[in-house]
């Protein structure tokens, strides 16, 4: 790459470069240390996915979103429950992310997964999605394990009013519609949606059907205070040949800042969330999670050479299901955490980033996650990371506390084909603990419309947690308890993430990972593809006129927590759409393929994914 510098320079691509091309701005970051920051400052990898990537993409389900992040594995282990993982150690809940919308935790306290088909969000008010690669347990404490997926709305600018509306084959449909307005210093919007598909497979019953309508208003009380008030509710239902599912998300929110200087920011927010999951008639597996967050923060300078960022967290969580506790009592559970996290610029070229959380949650003692980052940069186009963290997380309730008995009578009267299931209560659970050390480097070429962000990294986990099978003496009877691994897990790869705009019409964004993990256990080593693709290409034609397309390779892995080995897959997706005017409205109308290959595996051998066809229009107001 130091020949490539040179020659660019000696040819004269970067020997013509102006003294304001020299200063460009790198693209800022809001999630790594909570604090606004250039991605040459970080001390994290950070990958931003704007509106832009979003609808260029052609994706209609937030989860997919994330096939565009290096490293990224997603998959549908059911129509209702797509999951993904971050080079590997992947099943079918996602335990080890911590994601956010707007700054509140959306991963749920009993099985830790996000239900992303049940979440009061709609693509087009998404502002950018933050997306930390590696741990940052620093910052947002347990289940920041692998790293943070940070969802940020439109703030201000909603967006003009629209509504838009899709069909397509597999039983698709979609209508979204937003609308909002202005009265002085107060903004508003309200947004709605709808959408259906027959699942996975046509000859599998899993049809899915989800609702949602989200607010968010915004109230400037003055020049330096300003409210947030938002609140969602969504519904998702799955049709099955056993029993139908029925998901419910519904949220509040209510959040306050206020800007004492140009350097100096508090901010304070609660939160309140509560999901539920029917599927009644059948077997009664229900479960209702609550929980309440309160947090805290100040921001500023602290001197002229260090910036920080310290603040305070409770939450409370709460989970009750006769069937997965064995009880009816609702089981809760207080955490607290404080963590600050600094800048320190020594000079121009050299910045330290430090910091670390410590929390106390359902476990016997007190976690802390430390973390440290030095950050050179060579000159504004080109800058060296290197990090060191540990992050922690906490059992979920269903791995500390499960206790279930299901018996499956194999549909006949004979007790010869009966099958017991039962989870016995897990022994002195530990928390999973990660050490990553990373090393980082960023190249931004302004005048080529080049940018360049390469990670390599050394993972080891320990206390990993896994299903121990106990023998219980009978071939039908199948037990099983949470335990920690008794030996560690480590992971090493390195990661690109290349964006070239070569033009104002043309955008390439690139992004190869390698991965290799190391364990005793041959389904945890093979868990991480070895190499993973995924390109964006987007291009306006003309005014009117805009195509894209996505391929995404995936080499062959072993899902694990229900999943299985899958071969190496190839996905093609392509959008094309052309954009007009009608009485003075923008409207847009639009064709997207889906996974034109066809035959790809993604969760289990045998669930392989079909061509799918979306046409659908777009007016705004």
């Amino acid at each position: 790459m130091a020949f490539l510098l040179e020659s660019l320079t000696a040819g004269g691509a970067l020997a013509d470069v102006s003294e304001t091309d020299f200063f460009v701005e790198m693209p800022v970051v809001l999630s790594p240390s909570r604090l606004s920051q250039p991605l040459a400052d970080s001390p994290s990898s950070v990958t931003i996915i704007d509106r832009d990537m979003i609808r260029a993409s052609g994706f209609t389900q937030v989860v997919d979103v994330f096939r565009l992040v290096p490293g990224f594995a997603v998959a549908y282990g059911s129509s209702l429950l797509p999951t993904l993982t971050y080079h590997g150690l992947g099943d079918g809940y996602a335990r080890r992310f911590q994601v956010l919308v707007d700054g509140r935790s959306v991963y749920s306290p009993d099985f830790g997964q996000v239900s992303w088909r049940n979440l009061p969000l709609a693509l087009d008010d998404i502002d950018r999605i933050e997306v930390i690669r590696g741990p940052a347990g620093a910052s947002y404490g347990a289940n920041a394990f692998m790293g943070v997926i940070n969802i940020l709305t439109r703030s201000g600018d909603y967006g003009a009013p629209y509504v838009e509306a899709g069909l397509g084959n597999h039983g698709q449909d979609i209508l979204n519609a937003r609308v909002g307005g202005r009265a002085g210093e107060y903004t508003w919007r309200l947004s709605a949606g709808s959408a259906s598909d027959d699942g996975l497979q046509r000859d599998t019953p899993d049809d899915v059907r989800e609702r949602f309508a989200d607010w968010k208003s915004e109230l400037q009380l003055n020049a330096r205070q300003a409210l947030t008030l938002q609140a969602g509710i969504a519904h998702t239902r799955q049709e099955t040949d056993f029993t139908p599912y029925n998901q419910h998300h519904g949220y509040a929110s209510l959040g306050w800042k206020f800007a004492k200087n140009a350097d100096s920011e508090f901010s304070a927010a609660y939160s309140l969330t509560e999901e539920t999951f029917g599927d009644k008639p059948g077997i009664d597996l229900d479960y209702r999670t609550t929980r309440h967050n309160a947090r805290a923060q100040w921001q500023g300078r602290v001197g002229g050479a260090l910036r920080a960022a310290v603040g305070a967290e409770y939450r409370r969580d709460s989970a009750q299901s006769d069937f997965y506790y064995s009880m009816h009592d609702t089981i809760t559970e207080d955490s607290r955490r404080l963590y600050g996290n600094g800048e320190w610029t020594i000079d121009p070229q050299w910045v330290v980033n430090f910091g670390g959380m410590a929390e106390h949650a359902h476990t016997r003692d007190p976690q802390f996650s430390p973390r440290l980052a030095l950050n050179y940069k060579a000159d504004r186009r080109q800058a060296f990371r290197l990090e060191y963290s540990r992050a922690y997380r906490i059992p979920t309730f269903y791995e500390l506390l499960a206790q279930n008995y299901y018996l499956d009578d194999g549909g006949t009267t004979d007790p010869a084909d009966d099958v017991v299931y039962q989870t016995l209560l897990a022994q002195n659970l530990e928390p999973e603990q990660v050490t990553s050390r990373a090393l980082g480097w960023l190249l931004q070429l302004p005048q080529l419309g080049l940018q360049i962000d390469a990670r390599a990294f050394h993972d080891r986990y320990e206390n990993l947690i896994d299903v121990a099978f106990v023998s219980a003496g009978d071939g039908n009877d199948y037990i099983y308890q949470f335990v920690n691994e008794s030996e560690s897990v480590t992971l090493r790869g390195v990661e690109f993430q290349i964006e070239w705009r070569p033009d104002s019409s043309t955008r390439i964004f690139l992004a190869p990972a390698w991965a290799r993990i190391r364990s005793h256990d041959s389904r945890i080593e093979d868990s991480a593809p070895p190499f993973s693709l995924s390109v964006l290409l987007d291009r306006k034609l003309d005014p009117r006129w805009r195509v894209s397309a996505g391929y995404y390779h995936s080499g062959a892995m072993t899902w694990l927590g229900g999943g299985s080995r899958v071969d190496a897959s190839d996905r093609l997706d392509a959008r094309v759409a052309y954009q007009t005017r009608m009485n003075g409205h923008a409207v847009e109308i639009w064709l997207t393929g889906q996974s034109l290959f066809g035959g790809q595996t993604e969760f289990k051998a045998l669930q392989e994914a079909e061509r799918r066809f979306l046409m659908g229009g777009r007016m705004e107001w």
